[in-house]
């Protein structure tokens, strides 16, 4: 009340979601007309302040090379930007909170979708801060400690140039939130381990940033060339040779040019597969490069897919005979289907995530995961995309960690539930600890380690016949901390010649359970602690690369604060050219 007179808040109009412009791909990516390709997408949308706040993200407009900060209006129902010429969305601070925040929100949408369940962020906290001009530096970051996502900026070489900001690059936005989803999903995944964990971050995140392009047509349709007056292309443009050489297989342009002296985009996996032997290169070590090795697989997997669904739009009586030369399809409908097979894979890879063990991760243990996962969803794979999956992977020399994986309901011992709330199962941590307990030598789960159950968490997916599944997934931890002496006399086992008798070491193991609807568990994905094998190379991999911590131990933490994992692996001083 102010002056006697009692003003009421507007309420919100009722909507989920609000239409917004964003920057398709990069602003160093034009569409036909020559200005920057650009795209009217659905945002989600939620009660809004000034930042733009909204429940789970929040824009801060603070630049740390100017000790400038802004605070820019609520995201409405009005996009300001929807007729703004190049110039204004280059340059305008409100159009860059906007691009970040929107793109950030789809992506967080896209894995809540595909998970059935809203997802918490790694840190604790609600809401994930948005930095979209955080320092004057070509990187970008997820920061954990800042719980964060910080996007730099490249002022520009002289007073009439212009600033390159990652902000603006859809794929580096969406690769930086893709961090965050997974800090929350898994977050033992930054412990120090073989070069398959780290490398899984940056490969899955940019798998993510790929697939995420082909959900705006103007790029696709893009790619795909400019079509004749009747709206057709020739059938050539969608051969799979072509589809590879499109655009479409790169990331981050604009920002790629900047840092790699004009030779063009940062990522280009998917153009060039890694050599049958990159298992042995030490270059691929490194987590960029040994991350092309999951960016390559699936974007042949997304190739082929499309590839199959365009077929039917161009099959023509006698097209053989004829060469298929003058054979034409419409560019919108071959769009269309390129967008179907993306979201179609990337739904299939993300709900995979909830299968993967919660520590110690490798590649086959991503295959095992997605096929686990999809055949759950999909019994009957009519289409034939988990063998397409399968004869991907083992392209690559990666195969199936099936191993690891007890199918609970063909056991010969099944689990006692006596005692147990069921409804307990899907929500309550310390229930899932007593089933655990209660069962642990039929599951095969040793109790002389320490053991905590992280998560409990239930989800709901709907299948291609339009029914729920509803689950529940937990997830365990078994850590256990000894010297180097004490890991030989345990596993009969020698460490490394570097690695001294007294040094102190930390081990890990651990597993996902999966239960049903009606609380029975279903699956138990598990990485056993006393795999001795596994934590010999665990620990001499460590020695070999240097990543004790200030303390000389191995196993606790690589020596880098965990809220600056990030940071190291994008630093822009690295050589492997695959950095922001």
């Amino acid at each position: 009340m102010t002056d006697g007179v009692e003003y009421a808040e507007p309420a919100d109009e009722p909507r989920t979601h609000v239409t917004l412009r964003l920057i398709a791909q990069d602003p160093a990516v034009s569409g036909d007309d020559g200005k920057i390709l650009t795209a009217r997408v659905k945002v989600p949308w939620s009660r809004m302040e000034d930042g733009p706040r909204g429940a789970r993200l929040h824009v801060v407009d603070y630049d740390t090379a100017t000790g400038r900060y802004v605070k820019h209006e609520p995201l409405g129902k009005d996009d300001l930007f929807a007729d703004a010429e190049d110039e204004v969305l280059r340059t305008d601070l409100a159009f860059h909170a906007q691009h970040v925040y929107a793109t950030a929100a789809r992506t967080l949408s896209t894995f809540e979708t595909a998970l059935g369940r809203r997802l918490p962020w790694g840190f604790g906290s609600h809401q994930l801060y948005l930095v979209p001009h955080a320092f004057a530096e070509a990187n970008a970051y997820y920061s954990f400690e800042d719980r964060a996502l910080l996007f730099g900026y490249v002022p520009p070489a002289d007073p009439r140039g212009e600033a390159v900001y990652t902000c603006l690059s859809h794929d580096v936005v969406v690769h930086e939130t893709t961090h965050a989803v997974l800090d929350g999903l898994r977050r033992r995944f930054l412990e120090p381990s073989l070069p398959d964990q780290a490398a899984f971050h940056e490969g899955f995140a940019d798998i993510v940033a790929l697939l995420s392009v082909f959900s705006m047509r103007p790029v696709i349709e893009q790619a795909l060339g400019k079509p004749d007056k009747s709206g057709r292309i020739p059938r050539g443009r969608i051969q799979p040779d072509a589809l590879r050489r499109s655009m479409l297989a790169r990331v981050a342009e604009q920002i790629g040019s900047v840092l790699t002296q004009g030779r063009g985009a940062l990522r280009e996996s998917a153009l060039n597969p890694p050599p049958a032997d990159w298992a042995k290169r030490p270059e691929f070590v490194e987590p960029h490069r040994r991350g092309e090795v999951l960016v390559a697989i699936a974007f042949d997997l997304l190739i082929e897919i499309w590839h199959r669904r365009l077929v039917a739009l161009f099959s023509r009586p006698n097209s053989e005979a004829a060469g298929g030369r003058g054979i034409t399809v419409d560019r919108a409908r071959a769009a269309e289907e390129g967008a179907k097979a993306a979201s179609q894979l990337l739904t299939m890879l993300i709900r995979g995530l909830d299968y993967l063990p919660p520590v110690e991760f490798d590649f086959g243990d991503l295959l095992n995961a997605v096929l686990l996962a999809d055949n759950e969803l999909v019994p009957d794979d009519d289409l034939g995309y988990r063998q397409l999956l399968m004869a991907g992977f083992a392209k690559a020399g990666i195969q199936r960690s099936s191993d690891r994986v007890t199918d609970v309901l063909d056991a010969e011992l099944a689990p006692r539930y006596l005692g147990i709330n069921f409804a307990g199962l899907r929500s309550d941590r310390d229930e899932v600890f007593r089933f655990l307990w209660q069962n642990a030598r039929r599951l095969d789960v040793s109790t002389d380690y320490y053991t905590v159950i992280e998560s409990v968490l239930p989800t709901q997916r709907i299948g291609p016949d339009g029914l729920i599944v509803p689950e529940s997934v937990a997830t365990y931890v078994q850590m256990a901390d000894m010297t180097a002496r004490e890991f030989t006399d345990e596993s009969g086992l020698q460490l490394s010649p570097a690695i001294a008798p007294n040094t102190p070491v930390q081990l890990f193991g651990g597993g996902t359970l999966i239960f049903d609807q009606f609380g029975r568990l279903k699956l138990h994905i598990h990485k056993r602690l006393d795999d001795w094998r596994r934590q010999q190379k665990r620990l001499d991999h460590l020695e070999r690369t240097g990543r004790r911590d200030a303390s000389a131990r191995l196993g606790f933490s690589d020596g880098v604060a965990r809220g600056q994992t990030f940071a190291e692996l994008h630093r822009t001083e690295q050589s492997s050219g695959e950095t922001w």
